[in-house]
């Protein structure tokens, strides 16, 4: 019994099966994430370091190099490739592509944390994780006022708007740039410094040691058990005025006594601009496995709900949106289809001149496309340039096949020949052909397999 003949015995359980696919095409369709380019785990992991101000040689010596000789012992390591600068350290770690990259990043944290108590006490690790497509932001929002100081965005952008946004759902990060922050500063007076017999170290220590919240236990009262904690944290000038540094003849020494305490704020050495204002910058980054489509969504309309809460001359605005990019691919893709659709549909009405051999072309074609999506969604592949392209690209396959087996089935049938007669023979003259024009342009992309490194990655999902 050739394949023709069952279908035909089977027609209804074939038409469930043709649904049930169709159901499960649109349901992978939704859930399948989107993005510009496949979800990729390169092999490559970077760390960064933060010294404060600390010269470069020194950072080098005390930093970037006991990094570099801790690592470079790590399974499947190639080479590493490390920028320094002052207050500053990048050290990018280049793997293998066979090795697991999550595997070689647990380890890379394990060897920094044995790292940790030889490094300065003052260089703190910023970041490490592994380089991704993910790292990049998807979009990105500017905050200006003609009004409004840059101390004033910058705590706006930190505490109202950052904090909702980074709660959505497959939102990994985001981060604030520009603007000013607030803080503190002290300003010693070495003459006092030298009268009362104070170090520049004691006051350092004294100001860290001071400005601490911590808990000393727990209280128990009336059969309850409550946490005590001791605050010493510095709110305003008067409380850190008011800290000891030191006790000089049995008489203690504030900090009023020898420094002068006043507001300012950090140092700035980028400057950040949106329409010729100067503007803080909020920068989304999404999780790996997240859908940019639908997290853009998402901080947009998070982003209306929480416009009511800034002050009016406070003005949001996007200058950067990859979700307009997928839309754009989307729909390129989608128009494929449907042109594609339209055109064989038209040519195959043309030349047979009649309406139930040419509907079988219209079937075909979203059955075919709703049956990728489902097996694109079990693969764990993405919406993306590249499987987009693919799909668009084979698009002209599928309409070439059903042009021919339509004009096969049409051929018999023009004979007299009965119509399940006629497509049980068509079916069986073409299906070898069909099946080696349909196999021929996939050997010719067989040696894409062959392809390594990024070049490699991005070919993957045509195959």
């Amino acid at each position: 019994m050739n394949l023709a003949r069952f279908v035909s015995h089977h027609a209804r359980a074939v038409i469930v099966l043709v649904v049930l696919l169709c159901a499960a095409g649109l349901y992978a369709a939704w859930q399948l994430p989107t993005a510009i380019f496949p979800q990729t785990d390169f092999p490559r992991i970077v760390i960064i370091v933060d010294n404060g101000v600390v010269p470069a040689p020194q950072m080098l010596v005390s930093v970037t190099r006991p990094i570099e000789e801790a690592m470079s012992g790590m399974p499947g390591i190639v080479h590493i490739r490390s920028t320094t600068a002052r207050g500053g350290s990048e050290i990018n770690l280049f793997f293998n592509w066979k090795v697991d990259v999550l595997q070689s990043l647990q380890l890379v944290q394990a060897r920094l944390s044995q790292l940790t108590a030889s490094l300065p006490p003052t260089a703190s690790i910023r970041r490490v994780d592994r380089l991704t497509f993910a790292v990049f932001p998807i979009s990105g929002y500017s905050l200006t006022s003609e009004t409004r100081d840059p101390t004033t965005l910058r705590d706006l952008a930190a505490y109202t708007i950052k904090p909702r946004l980074a709660r959505l759902p497959g939102v990994a990060g985001v981060a604030v740039a520009g603007g000013e922050v607030r803080e503190y500063h002290v300003r010693l007076d070495p003459e006092r410094l030298a009268t009362r017999g104070v170090s520049i170290q004691q006051v350092v220590e004294a100001v860290h040691n001071s400005n601490i919240l911590a808990s000393p236990g727990l209280i128990e009262e009336n059969h309850q058990l409550e946490l005590a904690l001791v605050s010493g944290q510095a709110l305003t000038p008067e409380d850190l005025n008011s800290i000891v540094v030191g006790v000089v003849n049995g008489a203690p020494v504030t900090l009023s006594s020898i420094a002068t305490v006043g507001s300012g704020t950090e140092p700035n050495y980028t400057i950040v601009t949106a329409d010729g204002h100067p503007a803080v910058l909020l920068n989304i980054t999404r999780q790996p496995d997240a859908n940019t489509v639908t997290v853009e969504d998402d901080v947009k309309k998070e982003l209306s709900e929480i416009a009511p809460l800034l002050p009016r001359d406070v003005k949001v605005a996007p200058f950067y949106d990859q979700s307009l990019l997928v839309r754009a691919a989307l729909r390129s893709v989608r128009d494929a289809i449907l042109i594609g659709l339209i055109l064989s549909v038209a040519i195959l009405f043309g030349f047979l001149r009649n309406w139930g051999t040419t509907s079988v072309a219209i079937v075909v074609i979203p059955v075919t496309v709703l049956a990728t999506f489902l097996v694109m969604w079990i693969v764990g592949l993405s919406f993306d340039l590249m499987t987009l392209g693919g799909v668009a690209a084979a698009i002209g396959l599928v309409i070439d096949d059903a042009i021919v087996v339509v004009e096969s089935i049409y051929t018999h049938l023009a004979r007299g020949i009965p119509r399940r007669l006629a497509v049980e023979t068509a079916i069986a003259e073409i299906t070898t052909p069909i099946i080696g024009s349909t196999i021929t342009p996939v050997v010719v992309f067989l040696p894409l397999t062959l392809l390594t490194g990024v070049t490699g990655v991005f070919f993957a999902p045509w195959l």
